[in-house]
């Protein structure tokens, strides 16, 4: 029965610890996932950054070719950077000279924006080219990315832009088409060039390592910030499932105390129910054992007062039958008074020498019949912990039932010993006596109990009850095991000093 309880305690799930370390790594991924998609926003809003910036200067771009291709010509003094263009040979107002003498060249759309996507890489490392698959200009040659950028806005394209590695840098190329129009005719004329169609194309690179390195700066803060928040995530799981075990540890020994307390009630519950049964066996013994030497005393009272003259002889005899019933119903009163006190005395627990014990119980029966032939079988070694006086009790009853019921023997033959059965230590008296009906063994321990074959012998019923209960309270149990006229055998169990 404790076994079962033990092992129905309520203890804390396992998984619990295993819910726990999945949250954790539940809320570790989030995080590194929220990190990754952050670190990838950065990067692309890097790179978005720098195509806004190239297709700023790309606008700007087209804005000066148109500024220039509405004028028609646009002059430029003749310098280092500033060169007639040969490609411009066969107009022949592509140089003047002015009347103080100063030579000035024409600066048509085309040559203007590469002078001025080779200021711009000098002064803000933004490269350009102004390209075009049939160039009149030879360096105007597509590049293969610029070549395959050209061929996407003949399939509908208008943008191309991707990350690319030139000279060992990062770039962000753009390059969007130049559209044919009426003002570009003049110099794209030969060509075969009409309005509306794409005669080319203008990439602008943006560097990225400026964009790169605020990516980073961000980055580095966004990851300690998600740092911070997942320390915040574990520190708040860890308190949390603490105060969950708490919460279900509380909770646990609320369990223990109620299933405690049922426990408790369910003994006093069985207590009650067998107070219940004694006492309606008490009310019938009261009723029964008392009330007989209380008819006889009350028969004899009434005798001798309906009775005119009482010889002294006769009133001797009436006095001896009615001192004999007195005597009796105090014995009676004695046993009933020393049973309920069994339950309220507080047990103390020592070490027991049951074998000293049965020793001097032995002397004190030979002592009361000397005339009696027996032999006692004490064990060596009988040593339990107990209530020394309770103890003593128990033995002097199981020993004295075994003395009372071996008398009709020609020599008496009682044991005291220890055996152990089922992993049980048992504490056994064994006797020849008259024995009992195995069957009947339910009820035997019951207070007021008397075996139909011990009506012959004098008793009270009271003594087994009296064993059971002072071992009840040791934590023990009793029983029994006996044969009709071949004795009978009666243990109970108790912490050994050994154990």
């Amino acid at each position: 029965m404790q076994r079962r309880e033990n092992e129905a305690e309520i203890t804390p799930p396992r998984s619990l610890r295993y819910y726990e370390w999945g949250l954790a790594a539940g809320w570790t991924l989030v995080i590194a996932i929220l990190l990754m998609i952050n670190l990838r926003h950065e990067r692309s809003q890097a790179i978005e950054t720098a195509r806004t910036q190239a297709r700023s200067n790309y606008q700007r771009d087209v804005i000066y070719r148109h500024w220039n291709a509405t004028f028609g010509a646009v002059y430029a003094p003749v310098s280092h950077r500033v060169q007639p263009n040969k490609y411009l040979a066969r107009f022949p107002e592509r140089d003047i000279v002015t009347t103080d003498g100063r030579k000035f060249t024409w600066i048509n759309p085309a040559y203007m924006t590469r002078l001025a996507l080779e200021l711009a890489s000098e002064k803000y490392g933004v490269k350009g080219h102004i390209t075009s698959l049939r160039p009149i200009r030879p360096e105007n040659l597509p590049d293969p990315w610029e070549r395959v950028a050209l061929a996407s806005f003949a399939s509908g394209a208008r943008e191309a832009d991707t990350v690319e590695e030139i000279g060992g840098a990062s770039y962000l190329r753009l390059m969007k088409p130049l559209i044919t129009e009426k003002e570009c005719l003049k110099c794209h004329v030969d060509q075969g060039y009409r309005i509306g169609d794409i005669r080319g194309g203008l990439s602008v690179a943006v560097p990225m390592e400026p964009l790169w390195v605020i990516a980073r700066q961000n980055s580095l803060l966004n990851a300690a910030s998600f740092s911070i928040l997942w320390l915040l995530g574990l520190v708040g799981i860890y308190l949390g499932g603490g105060s969950l075990r708490r919460a279900m540890a509380e909770r646990d020994e609320a369990e223990r105390s109620t299933r405690a307390l049922n426990r408790d009630l369910l003994i006093r519950t069985e207590e009650l129910e067998s107070a219940n049964r004694e006492l309606d066996a008490f009310c019938s013994t009261v009723s029964h054992d008392l009330r007989s030497p209380l008819t006889v005393i009350d028969g004899f009272c009434n005798l001798i007062k309906e009775s005119p003259e009482v010889s002294t002889e006769d009133a001797k005899g009436y006095a001896g039958v009615m001192l004999s019933s007195t005597q009796k119903m105090g014995r009676l009163i004695a046993t009933l008074l020393d049973f309920s006190r069994i339950v309220r005395n507080e047990v103390k627990t020592a070490s027991v020498d049951l074998t000293a014990l049965s020793g001097e119980i032995e002397a004190e029966l030979r002592l009361a019949e000397v005339q009696r032939k027996a032999v006692f079988t004490i064990a060596e070694g009988l040593v339990v912990q107990g209530d020394c006086d309770l103890l003593r009790v128990v033995i002097q009853n199981l020993l004295g039932n075994a003395w009372k019921y071996t008398r009709t023997r020609p020599v008496a033959e009682i044991e005291v010993g220890r055996r152990d059965i089922g992993g049980e230590c048992q504490i056994f008296v064994r006797d020849n006596g008259i024995g009992f009906d195995n069957a009947l063994t339910g009820g035997i321990f019951e207070a007021f109990q008397r075996l139909p074959n011990a009506e012959e012998f004098a008793g009270t019923g009271i003594g087994l009850a009296t064993v059971k209960r002072i071992i009840a309270r040791h934590g023990g149990r009793v029983g029994c095991e006996g044969e009709t006229g071949k004795g009978a055998t009666f243990f109970f169990t108790l912490k050994t000093s050994s154990s």
